[in-house]
């Protein structure tokens, strides 16, 4: 998986626990049909990262991406849960999960957790980690 480097907002404490979000199966099928589709999902992307640059409370970002199959993933610090939602809530975060959701075709998975700042950015790993139980039978 490609990964797009870090982006820290703020220099992390290492000694703070953090909010931790990652996002995994961010897919859109690709055809003749649907390039608009693909299209509008790459520009909710940027705007999304734009808009992370901006966020109150967002520490630090990543993503990954699995090029042949137009797949991505995404992690993200923040200093709490509520700085989270609000950024949730607003446009353009808000206005991609209504628009282009309904176009995902992957399996879709978010998985929160807390971290000390002193993880970062080694976080992927405990990320894919993390997927992995999960997607293992009980």
């Amino acid at each position: 998986m490609a990964k797009i480097p870090w982006a820290f907002r703020i220099q992390p404490d290492p000694n703070r626990e953090y909010f931790v979000v990652f996002t995994s199966g961010l897919a859109v099928s690709v055809s003749w049909r649907n390039l608009r589709k693909l299209w509008a999902f790459q520009q909710y992307t940027r705007r999304i990262l734009e808009k992370l640059n901006e966020s109150e409370g967002c520490v630090a970002f990543a993503l990954g991406a699995k090029i042949k199959s137009f797949e991505g993933s995404t992690i993200s610090v923040w200093e709490d849960i509520e700085s989270l939602r609000r950024f949730q809530k607003e446009n353009p975060h808000r206005e991609a999960m209504e628009v282009v959701s309904m176009d995902l075709t992957g399996k879709f998975q978010y998985i929160p957790w807390e971290s000390r700042g002193d993880a970062l950015p080694r976080i992927w790993k405990e990320a894919e980690d993390r997927l992995k139980s999960r997607e293992q039978p009980a």
